[in-house]
């Protein structure tokens, strides 16, 4: 469903912006011929992060001076089931930053970096921008981990993302997900998920 209702705004939207829109929908589908299941941050009663898109921005900045992320503007779907906001932000025209929001509290489901190399070139610049941003975004999730862990882990994600094409990695309350299908293009998504006590 939400697949059909993006499809019809592509033209909306600027060329390359709606690349995480539709990682969006796969992050929780296997790239093979099958349909893919409903991502599961859209399911009713999903887990969400304490932030607002605006709190997490804010204090994302404050922490990374060198890479800012640029306002989240949302996506007008036209979902009247109302099951997730859809929000992007343009960090260049080769990086991009998504996220899912909760409709009520407007606090993140899901939020996604994606790398679209320059056409006809793989950029390696842009591409060392973007890993950066990307070990910048765990570790302001996973705040234990010091900037140097942090890209050493984002290291083994894509690692595991480029053998894979698809990588899921639960530590902890977080959720990774990385896409990465060829050399000119990856995502990484950082979700949380609800831990369930033993014995309850």
């Amino acid at each position: 469903m939400i697949k059909n209702i993006l499809s019809k705004r592509l033209n909306s939207v600027p060329r390359g912006a709606y690349f995480p829109l539709f990682f969006w929908l796969f992050s929780g589908c296997a790239f093979a011929g099958n349909p893919p299941p409903v991502a599961p941050y859209v399911l009713p009663g999903a887990p969400v992060f304490s932030h607002t898109i605006a709190q997490f921005r804010e204090k994302f900045n404050q922490a990374n001076p060198q890479t800012p992320l640029p306002e989240y503007r949302t996506i007008d779907t036209g979902d009247d089931g109302n099951t997730v906001i859809l929000a992007a932000s343009r960090i260049d025209e080769t990086l991009y930053s998504s996220t899912a929001l909760e409709p009520v509290s407007g606090k993140i489901k899901t939020i996604q970096m994606t790398w679209v190399s320059p056409e006809n070139s793989t950029d390696k610049l842009s591409r060392e921008q973007a890993t950066g941003y990307m070990a910048a975004l765990i570790h302001f999730f996973s705040p234990q981990l010091s900037l140097q862990e942090s890209r050493l882990k984002l290291d083994s994600l894509l690692k595991n993302g480029k053998e894979k094409g698809r990588y899921i990695d639960a530590d902890g309350a977080l959720r990774y997900v990385v896409s990465y299908p060829g050399d000119r293009e990856m995502t990484l998504a950082i979700e949380p998920v609800r831990l369930i006590l033993r014995g309850s």
